[in-house]
């Protein structure tokens, strides 16, 4: 065994972390002599923990949970590392929490280490700075905003039914466009449809985008039992070519103050020895929402653009407003998506569907009944709107 020396400190050998597969997170354990000091580092792609005065074996170890792709343990002149590679990511404010235990025997102290993308910032939303056009001063925009499904519909069913966190959201992202100055149409206000027949409503809301500018369809997703426990995150969907590769915006600060930089990880090794695809988001299969909205073979309304322009604005405000949605709420990015959904199909104008994390996850789903965290993806939404409309929609 190596000793090393702090101080006076004697340096103590650690066993090898404990891992734990939990419901919605990967849990890490580490046992340590009592009152051990440690500092903990997101780097973005990994978490690293330094433990003073500790000695480890090193090593690579894949470990291959949703949460957890595996750990580099590094032994350095004055301290232990422990590095946990996170799929989902890290910063300051997601994707991990800890707490300080007792130890299960003896007098020693575990850390535990909690690890999940559905750990985002739950905290309430600070007042937002106002928005005011400037480039676009004097126009006069509209958008319509739809609270999806409604009424005998109730969408994907978790802690919350679908139909009433979308129109929660919904609400919340008229006020805040109002507020700036947009005029919006809501497709429902309350638990309605506008028929039980779901190809008759889903026509009638499209119809509503007709002499708009946008048209904004709000979702939260679900996913099959075997997948509900590792599948949570952030997606938002335009009408393009199938097959398209998503692709994954930055987060855009909640303020015009940028936020610190987040160290990008150094695990070079990673690139040779991991698998292809265990870290990129991208290489995941897209998401099965358990209430698809279904192609129907309706004819296109009068375009007021041509379709190649349209999916082209479609996708750059589905890049502002998910870039938005991740810097307000930290979420995990599923990125940018194409796909044939009814309402991003058939709108006669850009339009862009967003769905606001997975019910089926058993922490988003939580996090989905947050009113804090309704309020930042609410903002989210509504700044990427805005964002959109000052900088990239063309002149009438």
């Amino acid at each position: 065994m190596t000793v090393l020396w702090l101080g006076a400190t004697q340096a103590q050998s650690l066993p090898p972390p404990r891992i734990g597969d939990q419901p919605g997170f990967t849990r890490v354990v580490l046992d340590l002599p009592k009152d051990t000091p440690y500092t903990l580092e997101p780097l973005g792609a990994a978490l690293r923990v330094s433990l003073p005065g500790q000695s480890v074996a090193p090593g690579i170890h894949f470990v291959s949970q949703p949460e957890l792709a595996g750990y580099v343990l590094e032994q350095h002149e004055d301290k232990a590392v422990l590095i946990l590679l996170t799929p989902q990511g890290v910063t300051p404010h997601s994707g991990y929490k800890t707490m300080t235990l007792a130890a299960l025997e003896g007098n020693g102290q575990r850390l535990v280490i909690d690890l999940s993308g559905a750990f985002v910032d739950t905290s309430p939303l600070p007042p937002p700075p106002g928005f005011r056009f400037v480039k676009a001063n004097g126009r006069r925009f509209s958008v319509v905003v739809d609270a999806g499904h409604g009424g005998p519909d109730p969408g994907a069913i978790g802690p919350v039914a679908e139909k009433a966190v979308n129109l929660e959201v919904a609400l919340r992202v008229r006020r805040l466009l109002q507020e700036a100055g947009v005029e919006v149409t809501l497709t429902r206000e309350s638990d309605t449809s506008f028929s039980p027949d779901k190809r008759t409503d889903l026509t009638q809301r499209v119809a509503l985008a007709e002499g708009k500018h946008l048209f904004i369809s709000i979702h939260a997703n679900a996913t099959v039992p075997a997948q509900a426990d590792g599948w949570c995150g952030l997606e938002v969907y335009y009408f393009g070519p199938p097959g398209a590769r998503p692709f994954f915006p930055p987060p855009a600060p909640l303020t015009p103050t940028p936020p610190a930089a987040i160290t990008p990880s150094p695990l070079d090794v990673l690139t040779t020895l991991a698998q292809p695809g265990v870290l990129d988001p991208g290489a995941q299969p897209g998401p099965e929402d358990v209430n698809p909205i279904p192609p129907q073979s309706l004819p296109t309304p009068t375009p007021q653009m041509n379709s190649a322009r349209r999916m082209e604005l479609s996708r750059t405000l589905a890049s502002r407003v998910l870039s938005y949605m991740l810097g307000a709420t930290a979420a995990v990015n599923r990125g940018v998506r194409s796909s044939d959904f009814f309402v991003i199909r058939y709108a006669s104008v850009p339009a862009i569907l967003v769905e606001m994390g997975y019910l089926s996850h058993p922490i988003e789903g939580q996090n989905l009944r947050d009113s804090n965290y309704l309020d930042r993806i609410s903002y989210g939404i509504a700044r990427g709107v805005l964002e959109y409309l000052e900088n990239h929609h063309p002149l009438d």
